[in-house]
């Protein structure tokens, strides 16, 4: 794989933690001019994707040697709650240098904050508190920044300082692209987003779009059966139509993250249903979920004879700076009948269905490259078959922004005493009706299995757990995955008793 250039230095920041050894990766020439004819077509259809003049001539994709403001803001997410907008906001703490500033507007937890100092060994970021105000207005916490005087007179002294600030979002949305055009015009020095411009971040997170460039990249049989649907009797025409062949189907909302916008239909109780009645139970529970009838759904082919779920990590720098990083392989865990993630393992495949895995992930990586994406990606596939040898790979949907996988992930190469042919497990889990104790409750009570340099290996928490807010979200590092899962169950026992099951 061509090696980054050497200017590229938030690739050195971000880079993972090596979970297993680089996998010799290249793309034939044949291969890049078409994916890049591919490209270059889609880019004289829309103009003006990488065009950021209108967010201001001193502000750009990229990063220049400086401070970071991270912020992880899920506002920008269709259909996520808004009790859980603040939720994970901490989580990108365990990214940030001692140089770097953090921007978050829940209640701060000052013994979480101790803990990250304490097992990162280091001082941390500046912690800038925003208040979104009134939550019914679902403001963004870039925007809530905007409105925040003393907030703007903090970052731009800081950006004057040291002459750039960079701001890295968890998803590229316009607010995070108008407060970087406001530091830049207080300060009067170039700010630079670690991230896509919003309309090309629109663009990849849709599922929608995703499938049908998919196929244009890899071919039609590259991903699973799916229609875009642009009303409600299409709707009914189209699950009538699959499920007369396919035992359960699929809706999904397409810009909606993992399984918030999914509705999965067994097909015997789709065929039982006269059109009127299979229309009304459509629209009923897709209001449930909390659609707001907008236009064009995602129907498609719910795959049950599913293997695996593994995703591919994805690191695209800018272009000229080397091909996209395929940096593993994780499998995911699912729970419950919309297939919820929950977790995540290294994994490893057969060694043709591996290198075929990484091949085609570092295809679409690249076409979207040629698009003018940068930064953090992954990318959701699902193995059907009878078996690993002679499994059939889907690729359904690309999270073009940080996740559940590449905070830890890359969160793990910064711990003290870390050897690099350690395994890593990720526990992410929300317990709504569990009594979840506070943070410094907790960490006395895990003591055994949390981490610590000596030991080399140990649960890492990527933020607190309170009574207001009962997320457990943490990784494992450990010699073996049998030993990551041990640990990993040991810390859910005590967290909840009854979480045992399948999270581990």
């Amino acid at each position: 794989m061509d090696m980054l250039a050497p200017t590229a230095r938030l690739d050195d920041h971000f880079a993972p933690w090596p979970i297993k050894p680089a996998i010799d990766l290249e793309l034939l020439q044949e291969t890049r001019q078409r994916i890049e004819n591919l490209a270059s077509k889609q880019l004289r259809n829309l103009p003006r994707l990488n065009d950021a003049s209108i967010f201001g001539e001193h502000v750009s994709a990229g990063y220049e040697e400086g401070p970071l403001l991270l912020l992880e803001d899920h506002r920008g997410i269709e259909l996520m709650p808004d009790d859980r907008v603040a939720s994970h906001e901490y989580r990108m703490l365990a990214l940030a240098r001692d140089e770097d500033f953090l921007l978050m507007s829940r209640p701060r937890i000052q013994s979480f904050e101790a803990y990250s100092r304490q097992v990162f060994d280091r001082d941390g970021p500046k912690i800038i508190e925003v208040d979104r105000g009134d939550s019914r207005l679902r403001v963004p916490l870039a925007a809530a920044c905007l409105n925040n005087e003393q907030v703007l007179s903090r970052l731009a002294t800081a950006a004057a300082s040291a002459g750039t600030l960079n701001i890295c979002p968890y998803l590229s949305t316009g607010h995070d692209w108008l407060l970087a055009d406001e530091i830049a015009r207080r300060s009067g020095c170039p700010v630079q987003i670690c991230a896509p411009l919003p309309q090309l971040s629109r663009l990849v997170n849709d599922k929608l779009w995703f499938a049908s460039h998919v196929k244009m990249v890899l071919g039609k049989d590259s991903v699973p059966p799916t229609y875009a649907v642009y009303g409600p009797a299409a709707a009914v025409a189209i699950l009538s139509k699959l499920a007369r062949s396919h035992a359960r189907l699929v809706i999904k909302l397409p810009a909606s993250a993992g399984s918030m916008g999914n509705l999965v239909l067994e097909s015997e109780y789709v065929r039982s249903l006269a059109s009127r009645e299979l229309r009304d139970e459509l629209l009923e529970r897709l209001h449930a979920i909390g659609w707001r009838d907008r236009f064009p759904i995602l129907i498609g082919v719910w795959e049950v004879a599913a293997l695996a779920s593994p995703s591919a990590q994805v690191w695209i720098p800018q272009a000229g700076q080397g091909v996209p990083l395929i940096e593993g392989i994780f499998g995911q865990i699912l729970s419950g009948k919309s297939q919820s993630f929950i977790g995540a393992a290294a994994i490893d495949l057969p060694q043709p269905l591996e290198a075929r895995f990484y091949q085609e992930a570092l295809e679409i990586s690249y076409y979207f490259q040629c698009l003018g994406f940068f930064g953090r990606m992954s990318l959701d596939a699902l193995l059907t078959g009878r078996d690993l040898n002679t499994a059939t790979l889907h690729w359904i949907e690309c999270n073009g922004r940080w996740g559940g996988v590449s905070i830890p992930m890359t969160a793990a190469r910064n711990l003290p005493g870390i050897g690099g042919s350690a395994e890593l497990l990720v526990v992410q889990r929300v317990f709504r009706d569990s009594n979840i104790a506070g943070f410094a409750t907790l960490l006395k009570n895990i003591s055994s299995w949390t981490y610590a340099s000596d030991k080399g290996e140990g649960a890492v928490f990527l933020e607190p757990t309170d009574k207001f807010q009962q997320n457990v979200t943490f990784f494992v590092v450990s010699p073996s995955p049998a030993a990551a899962r041990r640990i990993g169950s040991s810390v859910l026992e005590v967290v909840t008793p009854d979480a045992l099951g399948s999270a581990a």
